[in-house]
């Protein structure tokens, strides 16, 4: 995660929309989108309740900078927090708490002014002093891996200007700032929030929390955005996928955005509604370059050349996927690097174990299965692995077990939704706390710090390309597929929308029930 694990592994393509171009939002004007208007009181105050069912941990945590980041806990961060800035749906950057952020010339400091008027769950007027409590909490948090995604930022240089104005004083000059900061781990908390006890500006508030059980949110009337359409959410928190997908047969919840893509079609011939979405959610068989036998870039080809795109297309994800190219970012506005597509090729694949000593080699895949696709995906690249005599041996545990050693693993199943911007820093740079693979690559290095002091559109379509390029050539990231997201619920919610990012199942503006 892990975003995700959800956005961190990074938990979580619409062509032409996402990728770089939501990089260049920091020239010498930011152009994010305006801030949305309030719509208190248009949502309407209607009754009612929704019941979601997601995989979760007992690990699980209300405060958002915890050293896990599960799926469940999104739900609930998603639901209760707000973030300065956010990707829209259609994977546009919007200002949020924030309502605009202006570099100077030489983009090391960033003026950022707050949306007036938003109130806190507490009551409170959320204002500067809460911004600079909560970027200093999340860069010195012990155990955060994403304080390494804001590494250009200074856990001390943050300055109150006046109640709504922060001054950001920067380590170095960075020019995607507000994407960075839409990043789904980077949610804003009031000032003197704990671990406890978690101020929050979302619109939900927090009833009871029993992690991995039940969580219990009523809708929180004062919110600043566009508001649900029911009162209460209860989050019900599964062990695994199957049972999600009973609890859904058999009517206990009305939404769920992790069934098996096996599932989809049956329960759509059941009366189920399917809302299908374009999306960045990538699965990828990571694999560290830092110990063998992966720390060979010979046997890194040969498993991305065991791969069956085509079939695991079909077979592991139902037709709701398509062939991808082993580097991130697939969907970016620039071109896409000049390589060539990656395809089946079983006898390099042998050729290149060879050359390495590892014709009989032994791997073990660990998933916790966690998000559609997962177990399919590993269960079929293990057979696929059998033709080039290579034995991969697939260990599924629960989301906890596998938390507890991440970034650990020798080869493991991660995934992202994340655009460029954020799967450099976080899943190929190496301190990103997602970096599964232990990618570090001294090129790749000085080409992203060159991309991210950079404000030139054109300079940085030729920097993103020579970075996909490094990755496909030598990155530790075996990516076969980009899938569709799958959001199932019944008949009587209304109001869902298609979204890039995976969020379609617990992002509720105007979202009614019954």
């Amino acid at each position: 995660m892990r975003l995700s694990m959800w956005q961190r592994r990074s938990r979580r393509w619409k062509v032409g929309v996402p990728g770089l171009a939501l990089m260049l939002v920091a020239a010498a004007t930011v152009s994010c989108s305006a801030p949305a208007e309030p719509t208190a009181g248009t949502a309407g105050a209607g009754a009612g309740t929704l019941s979601l069912g997601v995989v979760g941990s007992t690990k699980d945590m209300l405060y958002p900078y915890a050293p896990q980041q599960t799926i469940s806990e999104e739900v609930l961060w998603q639901n209760t927090l707000d973030q300065l800035t956010s990707y829209a749906p259609d994977g546009s950057i919007t200002y949020a708490l924030a309502e605009s952020m202006t570099p100077n010339k030489s983009l090391d400091v960033w003026t950022v002014k707050l949306r007036p008027d938003v109130k806190l769950h507490s009551g409170k007027t959320f204002g500067a002093d809460d911004v600079i409590f909560s970027v200093k909490s999340l860069l010195t948090e012990e155990g955060y891996p994403f304080a390494a995604n804001l590494d250009f930022v200074k856990p001390d240089g943050q300055k109150k200007i006046d109640d709504l104005t922060v001054e950001f004083r920067l380590k170095r000059p960075f020019g995607p700032f507000p994407a960075a900061w839409a990043y789904t781990a980077f949610k804003m908390i009031g000032a003197g929030s704990t671990k406890d006890k978690v101020d929050g500006t979302g619109p939900f508030t927090v009833k009871s929390f029993s992690p991995g059980a039940q969580a219990v949110l009523e809708r929180y009337d004062a919110y600043w955005g566009e508001k649900p359409k029911f009162g209460t959410l209860n989050v019900h928190f599964f062990q695994e996928q199957t049972a999600i997908t009973n609890a859904l047969r058999g009517g206990q919840i009305n939404v769920a955005p992790s069934v098996p893509f096996s599932d989809a079609k049956a329960l759509e011939a059941a009366g189920v509604k399917v809302l299908k979405s374009d999306s960045m959610n990538v699965l990828s068989l990571d694999m560290r370059t830092d110990v063998p036998p992966f720390n060979d870039n010979r046997v890194r080809e040969a498993m991305k050349l065991i791969a069956d795109r085509e079939q695991i297309a079909s077979n592991a994800f139902g037709g709701f996927a398509k062939p991808a190219n082993d580097y991130n970012g697939a969907s970016a506005s620039c071109p896409a690097p000049d390589v060539p597509q990656r395809a089946q090729d079983i006898a390099r694949a042998k050729r290149l174990l060879a050359e390495a000593g590892k014709s009989d080699l032994k791997v073990e895949l660990v998933t916790d299965g966690a998000f559609p696709g997962m177990m399919e995906l590993a269960q079929l690249f293990a057979q696929q692995a059998g033709e080039a005599g290579v034995t991969v041996t697939v260990r599924k545990m629960d989301v906890a077990t596998l938390l507890n050693k991440w970034l650990e693993w020798p080869f493991i199943i991660n995934i992202t939704s994340s655009p460029m911007i954020n799967a450099i820093t976080d899943h190929l740079l190496p301190n990103g706390g997602n970096n599964a693979a232990h990618f570090d690559d001294p090129e790749f290095k000085k080409i992203a710090g060159d991309l991210f002091a950079s404000s030139d559109t054109s300079r940085q379509c030729g920097d993103i390309q020579k970075l996909q390029k490094i990755q496909w050539e030598r990155g530790g990231n075996l990516i076969a597929v980009t899938s569709q997201d799958l959001t199932l619920h019944t008949a009587d919610v209304r109001g869902l929308q298609p979204d890039l990012f995976g969020r379609s199942a617990f992002r509720y503006g105007g979202v009614s029930v019954g």
